[in-house]
Order: structure tokens, then sequence, then C-alpha cells
């Protein structure tokens, strides 16, 4: 009788864990994605993934950052990334008028701030130019952050005068690094790039109406290898929507992004 039961019992639980397993839509093995993102977003990303993972231990994040417009081509060259994390409205776009975006959003804003060492003794931009400093931008061509700060540079009428006293560099950490380091007198950069840095202050704000709007985007990208893998699509589907979450819009905030201004306005 005792053998029995016992078989019965054994049974009911292999009957039982067979009809969870096949009922189950959770993702059940280690996933990785691949995200490229804007150098901007490196320490507010990595703050957030460290509590996604811990929330999705079955998932792993792994980053490749830079300039967007790098990024950009390397997706448009059939890079495998999952996420795509924009600084650039117009990388975002030139991405989805190619067919890789599957889902899109504008997330928030930045603001281009003039970057120099602490106790720096640039007032003004007029300063500057009367001096025979450096100033260091991303290379517009791939940084978006460099573009904006063409864009202000033109404006103000200093572009052409600046010819041969500008060192572009690949990302906006570069510009930061530089200045740091004392490489250059002033950098252009977002606000959100001091969050966290030592011996370098804001000179003075970049009024906005001098460049683009600065809005950052979250993209899905299609990939044949994940449309024909749930598991995958769901995993993605999962970050794409946690980093639009309130939790995430306010580590965002703290790193000194524009989560309030409205976008695509």
């Amino acid at each position: 009788m005792n053998r029995l039961l016992l078989s019965m019992v054994i049974l009911i639980l292999f009957v039982a864990g067979c009809g969870q397993a096949s009922g189950s839509s959770n993702v059940t093995e280690e996933t990785e994605l691949t995200i490229s993102a804007a150098a901007s977003m490196m320490a507010s990303l990595n703050e957030i993934t460290e509590v996604f993972e811990e929330e999705n231990p079955d998932i792993k994040i792994t980053y490749n950052f830079g300039g967007s417009g790098t990024l950009r081509k390397q997706i448009e060259q059939g890079a495998p990334i999952d996420l795509f994390f924009s600084a650039s409205k117009k990388d975002y776009q030139l991405l989805e008028e190619g067919g890789f975006v599957n889902d899109g959003s504008a997330i928030f804003r930045n603001k281009l701030v003039f970057l120099q060492q602490e106790d720096g003794t640039m007032k003004s931009l007029e300063d500057f130019i009367n001096s025979d400093g450096k100033i260091a931008i991303g290379t517009p061509e791939a940084v978006p952050a460099g573009t904006y700060a063409e864009q202000a540079l033109e404006k103000l009428g200093v572009w052409e005068q600046l010819q041969g006293r500008i060192v572009f560099t690949k990302d906006v950490r570069q510009v930061l690094n530089a200045v740091k380091e004392g490489g250059v007198d002033l950098g252009l950069v977002y606000s959100s790039d001091l969050y966290g840095e030592e011996n370098v202050e804001i000179a003075w704000e970049v009024d906005h109406s001098l460049h683009e709007k600065i809005e950052y985007f979250v993209a899905s990208l299609k990939n044949d290898q994940k449309q024909e893998d749930d598991v995958k699509a769901e995993a993605v589907e999962r970050f794409y929507q946690y980093v639009q979450k309130e939790d995430s819009m306010k580590v965002f905030a703290k790193y000194g992004f524009d989560t309030k201004a409205p976008v695509n306005q």
C-alpha cells in the first residue's frame, strides 16, 4: 500500500511539473541582449541595467557605447544589435526610414553647455575668442553633441573664426576628458555629462534656440534571428518597456536628463 501511494505521489508531481513547464511563458534560460547606446547615457543606463538584471536574472545585457552616428552606421552595416539608444533624432529617423526599427519612441531631452575646468577663467564666449585657447567638440558627422555644437557656433558667427582651434573627438566622453586633463580650455557637452564629475564645471549654458532640439530615442531593432526566437523577442520587449517606466525616468532625471520637457513637439 505504501509503495502504491508513493508511486501515485511521484506520478502527480511529474504531471504537475510537465503542465507548469508547458504552460509557462517566462524566459527560463539566460538571454543575452546587445545594446548600442549614446555615450552620454553610459552612467544612467548602467545603473538602470543593474537593477533590471537583478529583477530579471534570465536576461544579460551587454552595451556598446559611442557616438550615435557611428552606432547607427554599424547597425546599417549589419551589426547584431537588439536595441538602440540615440542622442540624435536624425540617426533614429534614418534607421526608421531604412526599415531597421521595430518599435521606437522619444524618451527625453538634454541641454548643451560649455564646460571648463573647475575655477576656470572663461566667463563668456568673448573671453575665449580673445584668448588663444582650444575648444573640444564631438565630430559633427558622428557625434550628435558635435552636430549641435557646430550649429550653435555657426549661429553665433564664430565657427569659421575658430577653425584650427577646435579639437574633434569621437564622443562626448572624450570632450569631457580633454577638459579635465587640461588639453583644451573649453568643451561642448550635454549638461547630463557632468553628473558625478569632479574638477570640471559649467561655464555657461547654450541657448536652445541656437541648435536643433536635443531629443533622445530608444528603439527595438528588427533582427531576423530575433524574429524567429520568441524568447529573445520577449526579452527585448521587456527591457524596452522597462526603460520607459517611471522608476527608470527618475534615474535619467537624476543624471541630468530633462524628462519633463515634451518630446516630439
